[in-house]
């Protein structure tokens, strides 16, 4: 399960940025989550639980935003939802080449005092 060493990786981040403001406590993490990333938000969540305790984030709270897979077809310039094997313009039909969203994995609010 890989979504244990993420967790363990957004905790580091985030009590790197809290030192770094002044925080003594975590109230809430954010993270924006791709939906092309291959992480399961409800994995992300029981990891979350685990691993906070004994950190500055163990009474904290964790939030999810999932990112809509996005492409962009550069024959047409239409902008389209895509899937992992669904990447074709619904307005021309070529491969999609771009993408412009759906791979997202990074920390995006933190709350604390």
């Amino acid at each position: 399960m890989h979504e244990v060493s993420i967790i363990q990786n957004v905790i580091e981040i985030v009590t790197q940025k809290a030192i770094e403001n002044n925080l003594t406590k975590i109230n809430k993490v954010s993270l924006k989550i791709g939906e092309l990333s291959g992480v399961m938000p409800e994995s992300l969540k029981f990891a979350f639980e685990s691993c906070i305790k004994g950190t500055m984030l163990e009474e904290s709270s964790l939030g999810i935003e999932i990112v809509s897979a996005l492409g962009e077809c550069k024959a047409c310039n239409l902008e389209f939802p895509i899937e992992h094997f669904h990447k074709l313009c619904p307005n021309c039909n070529k491969f999609c080449t771009s993408i412009v969203s759906g791979y997202e994995l990074y920390v995006n609010t933190i709350e604390g005092d």
